[in-house]
């Protein structure tokens, strides 16, 4: 396997000849930690873009979730008068993930294609615009839970119990099985700029696929079974039943979800090796 060599700018080339993928999975992991800096950095740029010339800057992020709460109450207990218990809690402990994972998505299909210049300026590893992409909208989700969780505790009446330590491995979950997902779709994008106009279309269905607004127990026998193996399904379950009823997936749900994360992750990859060769060509 070659070595790569520095460019004229000083930051080191890609690899002139074949590199078998498992080799590059090991080098992507040590470039993420050489390049945590740059990662940062990224994240970093795109949250102060994003608060640029707001007057409450990041505290938004944690007003945003803050009025969901206030609206949804309103909408749902007042208005609707819904009556199944802690709805809105129920509601908004799916959707705030989903909200992640969906803008992860979209962004995930710019991440490459919105940084032409930069690819095609300096070599860096291009795996670092993904993930970057994904990592800013999960820190989206954390400050959206550091609004959201104590107002359940103080809100709902519900008991803190253990089962919501869980939260910290699922959404480690999430965050690689989005990651996998960012992979295949930034690589596929270059080369086939539809796709980001069709995950945009598909989102939304696959939002009210998935049980975010409603119990899985409202859901048809027939439905239900797809429900059963669909990781989006699954992963909306699992929250609401560590934030919101205290209780724990089942092993097999948690089992499901480590099978679904590793393996996206794996073919998400496979899919963004076999593809980056050409990447500054295609921007």
């Amino acid at each position: 396997m070659s070595q790569p060599e520095p460019s004229a700018l000083g930051v080191m080339a890609p690899p002139a000849g074949p590199v078998h993928w498992s080799s590059a999975a090991a080098s992507a992991t040590r470039s993420l930690f050489l390049y945590r800096a740059l990662v940062r950095n990224l994240v970093a740029k795109d949250l102060k873009v994003k608060y640029r010339q707001s007057f409450l800057g990041f505290l938004w992020s944690l007003l945003h979730p803050a009025f969901m709460l206030v609206v949804y109450t309103f909408a749902f207990k007042v208005v609707l008068k819904v009556q199944r218990e802690n709805y809105v809690y129920f509601l908004v402990a799916g959707l705030l993930p989903w909200t992640f994972f969906s803008g992860a998505l979209i962004a995930s299909t710019q991440a490459i294609t919105g940084n032409a210049a930069l690819i095609r300026r300096i070599y860096f590893p291009r795996e670092l615009l993904p993930i970057a992409s994904v990592l800013f909208n999960f820190t989206q989700l954390l400050l959206a839970l550091v609004v959201f969780i104590p107002a359940i505790l103080f809100g709902s009446g519900l008991r803190p119990s253990w089962a919501m330590a869980l939260t910290v491995p699922l959404l480690l979950l999430h965050l690689i099985f989005t990651v996998g997902l960012a992979f295949a779709l930034s690589s596929v994008t270059v080369h086939f700029r539809d796709v980001s106009h069709l995950i945009e279309v598909f989102l939304p269905l696959l939002f009210w696929l998935t049980p975010i607004l409603y119990p899985i127990e409202m859901v048809p026998e027939v439905l239900r079974r797809w429900m059963a193996v669909s990781p989006l399904a699954l992963f909306a379950i699992s929250y609401q039943d560590v934030l919101v009823k205290g209780i724990l997936p089942s092993p097999a749900v948690f089992a499901s979800l480590v099978g679904w994360t590793f393996a996206t992750l794996y073919v998400g990859y496979l899919i963004f090796y076999r593809l980056s060769p050409r990447m500054a060509e295609e921007v």
